[in-house]
């Protein structure tokens, strides 16, 4: 066991790395929450080289933008025809996060785990440490601490989860447009949001691409932390009668969650969300409109864009709608028009790809995306028996008077 420490002159990660790409090892996996050009720069040529007679694969975290549109092309380009890049990505607020180097051949294996990501600062120039690792394949405990980094690594590796996905020049081009990944420079400027920088300085604009594409990622909760008696970060006193005013409704989000501009609302789904209304001969459908309390609009308002985002309707006194927000359901995305009237006692969601993607005891998921997004909120629908139901059950956790309909935010 040896210790890799940084900003030390030599022996830094990027050393190691540079001398364990030029040996004969078999096979290198890297599992990293960032990769920036300004890190790939000093091994790419190496990875390059080593994946010509090795094996190669890297698993990279996208969240908060830290990973840039030049680190994904430069691992995409380097890892040759028999390695792959995937892309591990939860539209929940999780981040992953994990720094794992692993070298392996038919007979030892090196490993070093630390801080340090695929970047300049990773690299060389942060303050990191690593703890390396030598295994020999012959002995039983070795095998065992092994398995248990290959398992972890195969887990994140894993394209059925739902949160990863094979990295390939559609999915750089989807990413952008979800405006989960910018160029270097777009990450550097401070003049303007990403989303607002023109081409001639680097950003990547969702009109540079003559379709809006569509990155395939879900929202998947995960295991609660010891100390926390609900499954998931959620606004516990939302919907309950406690008086607290909406500014502390705000404040209680941004405690539990810490990522105010990124917000979740569950709902369960009832026969008045889904169903049609009569179906004799002659009579028209009823309007396709989600039902969303006014409790839960007033618990959290910000969410919806409620009153700011609004416009009374000029023919109906008192009736106020917000036209237009683009909402993805799979991989399409479509307009819903929000509307709310005082004397319905409620907030309705209208579009009919809403209501005819779900059916009774189904829980709509509305994640709220960042403001330079292709769309306005992400959509999902969760049906009894899948994996995610009961975490999202859980989190619906706020009654509704009169009516068995529950929601929550997280």
């Amino acid at each position: 066991m040896q210790l890799i420490g940084q900003p030390a002159r030599f022996d830094r990660l990027g050393e190691y790395l540079k001398r364990n790409l030029s040996s004969a090892w078999t096979q290198l996996r890297i599992a990293v929450a960032f990769v920036k050009r300004s890190g790939t720069r000093h091994v790419i040529r190496d990875i390059s080289s080593f994946a010509r007679t090795a094996k190669v694969e890297v698993i990279v975290g996208i969240d908060h933008q830290g990973t840039s549109v030049e680190g994904l092309q430069d691992l995409l380009d380097a890892v040759g025809d028999e390695g792959r890049v995937i892309v591990f990505h939860n539209r929940l607020p999780f981040t992953f996060h994990p720094k794992v180097y692993l070298f392996k051949d038919e007979k030892q294996a090196e490993v070093a785990i630390g801080s340090g990501n695929l970047t300049q600062g990773g690299l060389y120039m942060n303050y990191e440490m690593s703890v390396l690792h030598t295994l020999s394949l012959d002995q039983p405990d070795h095998r065992k601490f092994l398995k248990s980094i290959e398992d972890m690594l195969d887990e994140w590796a894993d394209t059925m989860s739902g949160n990863s996905a094979v990295l390939n020049q559609t999915l750089i081009e989807a990413l952008v447009d979800d405006g989960l990944i910018v160029k270097e420079s777009a990450m550097h400027s401070t003049q303007k949001p990403a989303a607002q920088q023109s081409s001639d300085n680097g950003a990547i604009k969702k009109s540079d691409h003559p379709t809006a594409l569509v990155s395939p990622f879900v929202a998947k909760p995960v295991p609660p932390s010891p100390q926390s008696e609900i499954p998931m970060p959620v606004l516990a006193a939302i919907g309950q009668p406690t008086g607290r005013s909406r500014d502390s409704h705000e404040q209680m989000f941004t405690l539990h969650s810490g990522a105010p501009k990124r917000m979740h609302f569950v709902m369960t789904l009832q026969k008045t969300d889904v169903g049609t209304g009569q179906t004799t001969q002659g009579t028209a459908k009823r309007s396709p409109e989600i039902f969303v309390p006014l409790s839960a609009r007033d618990a959290l308002p910000d969410f919806w864009g409620w009153p700011l985002a609004f416009r009374e309707d000029p023919d109906r006194e008192g009736k106020y709608d917000r036209t237009g927000v683009r909402v993805r359901l799979g991989t399409k995305v479509f307009q819903v028009n929000m509307m709310t009237w005082p004397v319905k006692r409620d907030f309705r969601l209208r579009a009919e790809a809403l209501r005819s993607a779900g059916n009774i005891g189904d829980i709509l998921h509305l994640e709220k995306m960042k403001e330079n997004s292709s769309f306005d909120y992400y959509a999902e629908v969760i049906p009894p028996g899948t994996s995610q139901f009961e975490d999202y059950r859980a989190i619906c956790n706020q009654k509704v008077k009169n009516s068995n309909k529950t929601f929550g935010y997280f």
